[in-house]
This record gives structure tokens, sequence and C-alpha cells, in this order.
């Protein structure tokens, strides 16, 4: 299993609005995930303050990176993403894969 945590910091002071968007992009982005791919939002509670988190669950790397370089090829998602591109700052998106250690 792989993993990968999107890190963005958001530059709107309308929460509610971020928090929809949130939603959306979270289940566009599951209507489009992989067979045994998940994808899950998270807020920061402690630390810088305005912290939103995806975290990316796929069996594979392969199934992960299929899944990056498609799902913004869907209409649905390219307007989702549009909707939210003055949502956060520009530049302060950043990614973390991890790979799991097997239990022995």
């Amino acid at each position: 299993m792989v993993r990968m945590i999107r890190r963005s910091q958001i530059d709107s002071s309308d929460g509610a609005l971020v928090r929809a968007w949130i939603a959306d992009y979270t289940a566009g982005l599951n209507k489009y995930a992989g067979p045994g791919m998940t994808v899950t939002a998270w807020m920061q509670a402690y630390g810088e303050y305005g912290i939103a988190h995806w975290i990316f669950d796929a069996p594979d790397l392969t199934t992960l990176d299929e899944f990056l370089s498609t799902h913004a090829q869907h209409d649905d998602m390219r307007a989702i993403l549009q909707r939210g591109s003055t949502l956060f700052l520009t530049g302060y998106t950043r990614d973390v894969l991890l790979k799991e250690i097997p239990a022995p």
C-alpha cells in the first residue's frame, strides 16, 4: 500500500465555502479512484491555521500515478478545480508519498 498526503494552505475567510468545496473535490476524487483506492479530507486542528489535507490511499504506486495523471481530464473535475482555484494559496500545495513498512 502507498499513501500520499496533499497539504494546501487555504486563502479564504469563507469557511463554509471552503468546506463545501473540499467536500465536492473529495467526492469527485473518490468517483474516479481506482479499485482499492480511497481519498479522505482533513483539516489541521493544531499548528498552522487554515491547512487542508487529503490522504490518498492506493494499493500500489502504479494505481496512484495513473489516478493522479488522469482524474483532472474529466469535465466535472476540471469544473471543481476551477471553482476552487481562488480558495488556496498558489505555490503552497505539497505532496508527500509514504510507503508502508510491512510487519514481519
